[in-house]
């Protein structure tokens, strides 16, 4: 059996993917709640090194919801 054909119940490979979609989607909204609590929800905001820190774990988060989505449902493989 395949890693990438265990079509038998959830399969190891959905839920490594599903894992990776959840860690990515909890990094985007956790930073994106950072960078619009100051502006929009009347918190302060943040000083301009955490602000850069949190917009590039942000687009990190987003890089990692992506992947983990696109190879979660099969995206591009041909399956």
């Amino acid at each position: 059996m395949s890693f990438r054909n265990d079509t038998r119940g959830i399969g190891v490979a959905k839920l490594f993917f599903t894992i990776v979609t959840g860690v990515g989607l909890g990094l985007a909204m956790g930073t994106s709640f950072l960078i619009v609590r100051g502006p929009f929800l009347g918190g302060p905001t943040l000083a301009p090194f955490p602000m850069m820190g949190a917009l590039a774990v942000f687009i990190v988060g987003i890089i990692v919801v992506s992947w983990g989505t696109t190879r979660l449902f099969g995206v591009g493989t041909g399956a």
